[in-house]
Order: C-alpha cells, then structure tokens, then sequence
C-alpha cells in the first residue's frame, strides 16, 4: 500500500493542480471580457457623439440661409419674370388624351 499511495497522491495533486489552474483561467478570461466590454462601450458612445455632431454638422451646411449666401457670393439671383420659361405639354406618340 505504500507504492499506491505516492501514485494516488501525485495524481490528486495534478488534477487539483489542473482544475485550480482551469479556473484562474477562467477568472482571467471574464475579467479580460469584461474590461474589453468596457472599452467597446466607450467606443460605442463616442461613436454615437460623433454621429450626431455630423449629423449637426451635415444639416447646418445644408441649411437654406447657408446655402443662400453661398449663391449670392457666387453671383446667383432670384429669377425674375423674364427669366422663365414655359413649355407647353408634349403629347406622346399614341398617349390617350
């Protein structure tokens, strides 16, 4: 029984050894997880910060005031009454009136 027993023990040694090392494992993994949920997040946020400034942004450039005094910089008018055309409508080949 003597033989047995350093066997028996050298065994229980190494399957403690492996699950004790599993579950440090497994501690360093949720952690490592939860940290680069962290980060994802704050990326996420600062994303979305971003998109609404563009967004700001987009709709203050498209604004009719702005865009208004751009044409007037570059020497666009209002048309006047001269300045329209009117086309009569076109019939089509074969269209039913």
């Amino acid at each position: 029984m003597n033989k047995k027993t350093p066997v028996k023990s050298i065994i229980l040694l190494v399957i403690i050894s492996v699950i004790s090392i599993l579950y440090v494992r497994i501690k360093v993994e949720h952690v490592r997880i939860g940290y680069e949920i962290s980060r994802n997040n704050k990326l996420e946020k600062s994303l979305i910060q971003e998109r609404q400034d563009l967004r700001a942004k987009f709709m203050k450039l498209k604004s009719p005031e702005r865009l208004e005094l751009i044409a007037d910089k570059l020497g666009f008018k209002y048309p006047t009454q001269n300045d329209i055309f009117y086309i009569e409508k076109a019939t089509i080949v074969g269209q039913k009136k």
